[in-house]
Order: structure tokens, then C-alpha cells, then sequence
């Protein structure tokens, strides 16, 4: 299954005020041949009443997309109200960043996420834990040790963790062995030792080996759930930020659909 974030329209949610009803979105998914859409933070679901998250879903189901759910926090009440909205997906899985404004300590997110477990159980959803700019991926593994592989899992990123210094393959070999779900983000990288800066590309034009990633990928599973991600820059236009994020999602995904391992499916 290939698909995208919410953050594939970064430039369309960005400003509230602007931004169009989430039934616009799915459509734009689905129209780019895209199977499903994974609604985010940024696309603050949380603000549509009940009826309005039942009638997205039900939209959706009609049009033939897949949906997923992502939020991003550290509360508890906040991520009840997530839960009780994955509840209503086919999937009943919740993409969670375990991270708000300012980087969580150990003892923190350990608390947290014992009570995240607690509730996702009552609600019979899964947590996929994403690797994010704040927390490392040896810690992401550690805390989801103790528990079943079936309730806490990871949403792989394969750009977020360079903020903290871990390649890929790190990650993977840290995150791999849970991982449900992958964010696909291609990146360059600048600079040296003392310090660097990473830009981002369309999947396949920057440095990021897409094809060693997904060979792993498809050995662990041949059905794997796949999300096209940009880091496109801002210009301060948001028109022409638009529109950039709409060609590079339409050639992330061109470009990963005609790569070999997919010809071949």
C-alpha cells in the first residue's frame, strides 16, 4: 500500500484559515492514484465534531482511500480523544509522536506511555510509535520492550532521526523489528563533523538508498504500508509552496512506483 501523510499538503493545512475541508484532501489522495492518506497533527482533526470525523471516514470508505491517524503529544486527555477517533478506521491504529515542545525526559515518557498502553488497550486500538527530531531511536526501543509487539509498534521515519545524529540503517536495526508503518523522506546532507545541514528531495534525487531500505523492507513484510513524505522548502509564497508540494509528491510517488522492486509486483 503507498501512500501519504497529511503532510504531503503541508502548504494547503499550514494556515488554518485557509486551509481546505479534509474531504478535498482525501479526494486529491485518491485522484493521484494514492491508496491511502494518513490525517496528522497538522491537519488538527481534533477540531472537527464527532459528525464530522464519522462523515471524513465514511467519505473516504466511499472513494475507496484508506485512512490512518497520527497526532503528536505527551497528554493524556489528548491522546484519548485520538484513540476514540481511530477507533472509527478499519485499521484502529494510532501514529503517535512522543513529543510536544520542548524534549521529554526518560522518566517522563515511560510514565506516559504506560498510561498511552492502558488506554489503547480499553479502546482495543494499536499505538505506532514515529521517530521524531527529540527522542533517539535506542530509547524509542527500549521503553516498547516490555510491551507485546501487537499493541506497541513503530512508524518508521527514514529522515526524522538525522537530528540526532542516527543514519537509516541505524534506525532500522533499532526500529526495524516493530516497524507496521514507514514515512519515506528523501534528503541531502551537507557539511561535516563539526556541524550539517539536511535539505530535503523528492524520494529517489536525493541520498537517502531507497532501493537497500525497501529490499528490507519487503523481506520482513511483502505488503507493506508506505507513506510518501516531503521536506519541501518554504519560499514565503504560498502559492508557489502549493504547488511544490504537489510536484514533488506526484514524482516521489512516479519515482517509487517505477523503481524495480515495484515493476516487478
Amino acid at each position: 500500500m503507498i501512500g501519504t501523510t497529511s503532510y504531503g499538503f503541508r502548504y494547503r493545512l499550514m494556515d488554518e484559515r485557509l486551509a481546505p475541508p479534509l474531504e478535498r484532501i482525501v479526494d486529491e489522495t485518491k485522484a493521484m492514484g494514492l491508496e491511502c492518506l494518513q490525517i496528522c497533527e497538522n491537519a488538527r482533526p481534533l477540531a472537527l465534531s464527532d459528525g464530522q470525523w464519522s462523515r471524513l471516514v465514511e467519505h473516504a470508505r466511499g472513494g475507496g482511500l484508506a485512512l490512518e491517524l497520527g497526532c503528536m503529544t505527551l497528554r493524556v486527555p489528548v491522546l484519548q480523544r485520538y484513540l476514540e477517533r481511530a477507533a472509527e478506521i478499519p485499521s484502529g491504529t494510532l501514529r503517535i509522536v512522543l513529543e510536544e515542545d520542548a524534549p521529554p525526559s526518560r522518566d517522563e515518557l515511560r510514565a506516559f506511555l504506560e498510561a498511552a498502553v492502558a488506554a489503547a488497550e480499553r479502546t482495543g486500538a494499536r499505538l505506532a510509535i514515529e521517530n521524531h527530531f527529540h527522542v533517539p531511536c535506542r530509547l524509542l526501543a527500549e521503553l516498547a520492550e516490555q510491551y507485546p509487539c501487537d499493541r506497541v509498534m513503530f512508524c518508521l521515519d527514514t529522515a526524522n532521526s538525522l537530528r540526532s545524529f542516527e543514519p537509516v540503517e541505524q534506525v532500522w536495526e533499532l526500529l526495524g523489528p516493530r516497524a507496521s508503518m514507514y514515512h519515506l523522506k528523501d534528503y541531502t546532507v551537507t557539511g561535516g563533523n563539526v556541524g550539517f545541514t539536511v535539505a530535503g528531495a523528492p524520494l529517489g534525487t536525493g541520498q537517502f538508498d531507497v532501493v537497500a531500505f525497501l529490499k528490507h523492507v519487503f523481506e520482513r513484510d511483502p505488503n507493506p504500508a508506505l507513506f510518501l513524505e516531503n521536506w519541501v522548502p518554504a519560499t514565503g509564497d504560498r502559492d508557489a509552496d502549493i504547488a511544490a508540494d504537489r510536484c514533488w509528491l506526484a514524482e516521489s510517488f512516479r519515482n517509487l512506483r517505477n523503481l524495480p522492486i515495484f515493476l516487478t509486483l
